[in-house]
């Protein structure tokens, strides 16, 4: 029989829980990756959804309203959203959202809103903005006499004012995921020559891994990737890249020649 005085607790040594930190600092290293990619899947998921969910609003409006589509361009009446996320006094005002003409059919500000997007900078202040979302500008009726939005639209349909006017509204997209440094009022000018960023879709490492979702004019709804590398270096808008095939795709999916 062993006495009390034989039994001996053995603690780690040096070594030993040296060892024991590096195992934790390795499994760490090679978790993060896998979480942070679980976690860009299930923002995109969300972002997805909201959109899906915008998209249906947007059929039920024009259902409701003899295939009249709502509106885009930010001084109509019936705009589909209003307010501008470049404004500090807007960007968190939730009655502008209450006020668009969507809102109506599913009322939840929290849809407007991708779960990957930080906020706005302004003056080297980020600002929390509502709405992460805007609309292709070629769609729904505006004043005629606002002229050719963009500049570049000729030869292009100035607009779309019904649905039945799209020749092809499974290729059409309506609303888009926009990226922080871009987005403004809920108007989304695309180029349709394809040689010039207006505005651009969400274009960041933390918005989904350089990819946005789409919603198009049948309801169905799309993530689209960043295919061509100078996508990518794109922080402004009016940025200029003809040739860029992001662009090109993105433009030949907004508008249709006349």
């Amino acid at each position: 029989m062993h006495s009390s005085q034989s039994i001996r607790h053995r603690g780690f040594t040096l070594l030993e829980l040296l060892a024991v930190i590096a195992t934790i600092a390795t499994l760490a290293a090679l978790l993060l990756p896998i979480l942070g990619k679980a976690k860009i899947k299930a923002q995109r998921t969300n972002c997805l959804s909201n959109l899906r969910q915008l998209g249906i609003a947007w059929l039920m409006y024009k259902d409701d309203n003899n295939d009249l589509l709502a509106e885009s361009y930010p001084g109509s009446l019936d705009v589909w959203v209003k307010g501008d996320m470049s404004n500090p006094a807007e960007a968190g005002n939730a009655n502008l959202i209450r006020q668009g003409k969507l809102y109506a059919y599913n009322q939840n500000v929290a849809l407007y809103h991708c779960p990957a997007d930080q906020g706005v900078q302004n003056a080297g202040k980020t600002i929390p903005t509502l709405r992460s979302y805007s609309m292709n500008c070629f769609m729904g009726a505006r004043d005629r006499s606002v002229g050719l939005v963009p500049a570049t639209a000729d030869g292009y349909v100035p607009f779309y004012s019904f649905c039945y006017e799209m020749p092809r509204p499974s290729q059409l997209w309506v609303l888009l995921d926009e990226d922080e440094r871009s987005i403004n009022d809920g108007f989304f000018v695309t180029d349709p020559t394809a040689q010039i960023w207006f505005d651009f879709p969400a274009t960041s490492p933390r918005r989904h891994n350089y990819s946005f979702v789409l919603v198009f004019a049948d309801g169905h709804s799309d993530v689209w990737h960043a295919r061509d590398p100078r996508t990518l270096k794109v922080s402004q808008n009016l940025t200029e890249q003809p040739g860029n095939i992001d662009l090109a795709r993105l433009a030949s999916a907004s508008v249709t020649r006349k």
